[in-house]
C-alpha cells in the first residue's frame, strides 16, 4: 500500500480516524494489564471484577483501530517495508487482544493462568513496540532517536548523534542552506516528508531530495520560483487545498518564506554562506529575525547609516574606485579599486568621508603601507576586508584591532606574522582569515585553531 491507490473519498475519510482510535486499545489494555498484575495482591483483589471489561474493550477497540489503518494505507506516501511491519504487529496485537480476553473469562486453570500472564507480557511489550512503528510512519523513523543521548544510542546500536552546526552569531558566515534553509524545513516539512513518510513521493529530509522533488515535479529549480513546487506550496493561500503544511500544523512565516525565496533565486546552493551573496535589506532583515539575531547588534549588514555624499562618490568613481551599494535598499557600500598601473595613486583618506557606508573593502596588491592601515582601522562598520599582496607588516596590522564588526580579513601574500595574528584574534566577530604565503607559522596557527575552533584560518587558497 506505499503508493496512492485511486480509492474511494469514504475509505480515506474513515481511515483518518485511525489515529483518534489507535489511542483507544493502548489506553485500555495497559489499564487492563496494569490491574491483572495488581490484582493479585490481596489489597487490589476488587480490581478483579473490571479486568474483563477491560480487556474486552481493549480488544474491540484494537480490532477496529486495525480495520481504520487498512483504510488510511490506501492514502499512500507511507514506506511498504515501514508499513507492512506496523500492519502485521498491529493485526498481531489485536488477535493477542481478543486471545487475553477469552483466557479472562475462560474457567480458571492452573494452565489458564499461565497462559494469561504470558499473555499480557506480550501485549504490554506489543504496545509499545506497535507504537513505536506508528510513530515512525508518522514523524519519520528518527522520531524516537534524535534526541537520544550516546549512551542509549551505543545500546541500540546506532551511530552517535552527528556534531550540531555552532549557533549563528554572525549573519554574514551563516551558511545559506545548513544554517537557515535546511533547519527551516526539518522543522515545518520533515515529518510529512522523509523517507518512512513521503506524502507525494517528496523527501525534504536531503539536500538531493529536495531538488528532485515528488508525484508533482521538482521540488526546487535554481533560480526559477515558478518552477519549484515547494516554494509554490508554501507561498499558497492557507486555504488552498495544495498548501503546505496541511492544517492544523504551524505554517512557515513571512520571514521563512523570503529566505526560502532568496536561496532559490541565488541558484538554491547546497553550502556557501550569507556574506558571498549580493543581498537586499529586505531579506537581510528577515533572515536577522528568523536566526535570532535581531536586537543583539550582531547583524553589521542590517545597520541603518546615512546615505554618503553623492558628489563624494562620484568624485572617487572618477579616480578610479569602484563603489556599489551592497543590496537593493541599502546605504551600505562595497568598495574597492580599479587598478591602472600607477599604484601610487591611491590615498586611503579619500575614503574617510564615506567610512561609515563602507563594509566590504577590497584593496589588494595597491602597495599599501603600516600608515594607510591606521585610515583603515577607523572604518568602524567593515565587515570584510582584503588587503593581500601589500607590503604591510605587523605594526600596521596593529591598526585593525579598533574595527569590532570585522568579521573575514584577506592577508594573502603579506608580511604579517605570528605577533599580527595574535592580536587580530581577539576581534569577536572575526570568523575567517586567509594566510596563504604570509610569516605566519604552522604552531601559531595550530595553537590559535585549538583556543578559537570557531574561527577558519585558510593557509593555502587564495580567495577574492
Amino acid at each position: 500500500m506505499g503508493n496512492t491507490v485511486e480509492v474511494s473519498d469514504w475509505i480515506i475519510f474513515i481511515g483518518r480516524f485511525h489515529p483518534l482510535m489507535v489511542h483507544l486499545p493502548i489506553g485500555i489494555i495497559f489499564a487492563g494489564i496494569s490491574m491483572y498484575f495488581l490484582a493479585r495482591k490481596k489489597k487490589f483483589s476488587q480490581m478483579k471484577s473490571a479486568i474483563p471489561f477491560l480487556m474486552g474493550a481493549g480488544a474491540v477497540s484494537a480490532v477496529l483501530s486495525c480495520i481504520f489503518g487498512y483504510l488510511l494505507s490506501f492514502q499512500g506516501g507511507y514506506d511498504n517495508e515501514a508499513l507492512n511491519a506496523h500492519q502485521w504487529m498491529g493485526m498481531a496485537l489485536a488477535i493477542f487482544a481478543v486471545l487475553a480476553y477469552v483466557s479472562v473469562v475462560w474457567k480458571k486453570t492452573k494452565r489458564i493462568v499461565v497462559l494469561q500472564s504470558g499473555l499480557m507480557v506480550f501485549l504490554l511489550v506489543g504496545l509499545v513496540y506497535t507504537g513505536h512503528l506508528g510513530g515512525n510512519l508518522t514523524h519519520g523513523t528518527s522520531y524516537l532517536t534524535q534526541y537520544s543521548p550516546d549512551p542509549v544510542r551505543k545500546l541500540v546500536g546506532l551511530p552517535p548523534k552527528p556534531v550540531k552546526r555552532p549557533p549563528v552569531t554572525l549573519l554574514d558566515s551563516a551558511d545559506i542552506f545548513l544554517d537557515v534553509v535546511s533547519p527551516m524545513l526539518s522543522d515545518y516539512c520533515v515529518s510529512c516528508h522523509n523517507p518512512g513518510k513521503s506524502k507525494g513521493d517528496l523527501i525534504l529530509s536531503t539536500y538531493e531530495r529536495i531538488l528532485k522533488g515528488g508525484e508533482n515535479g521538482p521540488g526546487v529549480v535554481g533560480g526559477n520560483l515558478a518552477k519549484s513546487e515547494l516554494f509554490r506550496r508554501v507561498s499558497l493561500s492557507e486555504h488552498h487545498d495544495d498548501f503546505m503544511p496541511p492544517e492544523g500544523k504551524k505554517p512557515l512565516s513571512v520571514e521563512q518564506k523570503k529566505l526560502l525565496e532568496l536561496w532559490i533565486m541565488k541558484g538554491a546552493p547546497d553550502k556557501g554562506q550569507m556574506g558571498n551573496f549580493e543581498i537586499d535589506r529586505d531579506y537581510l532583515l528577515a533572515a536577522n529575525k528568523v536566526l535570532g539575531l535581531e536586537g543583539q547588534g550582531n547583524n553589521s549588514l542590517a545597520k541603518r547609516v546615512e546615505p554618503a555624499d553623492s558628489s563624494v562618490v562620484a568624485s572617487l568613481n572618477a579616480k578610479g574606485y569602484l563603489i556599489r551599494t551592497i543590496s537593493g535598499g541599502s546605504n551600505l557600500l562595497d568598495v574597492s579599486f580599479l587598478s591602472n598601473g600607477n599604484k601610487e595613486s591611491v590615498n586611503i583618506e579619500e575614503l574617510l568621508p564615506i567610512k561609515d557606508q563602507i563594509v566590504y573593502l577590497s584593496l589588494g596588491n595597491l602597495n599599501l603601507r603600516d600608515e594607510d592601515l591606521e585610515v583603515i582601522g577607523q572604518f568602524e562598520n567593515m565587515v570584510r576586508l582584503n588587503i593581500h599582496s601589500n607590503p604591510i607588516t605587523d605594526d600596521g596590522i596593529s591598526f585593525l584591532g579598533r574595527l569590532e564588526n570585522l568579521e573575514v580579513l584577506n592577508l594573502y601574500g603579506t608580511k604579517i606574522g605570528d605577533i599580527g595574528l595574535e592580536g587580530l584574534v581577539l576581534l569577536q566577530k572575526l570568523s575567517r582569515i586567509y594566510l596563504w604565503n604570509t610569516q605566519v607559522t604552522p604552531e601559531k596557527v595550530g595553537n590559535l585553531k585549538a583556543k578559537h575552533p570557531d574561527l577558519e584560518i585558510n593557509m593555502g587558497e587564495v580567495s577574492s
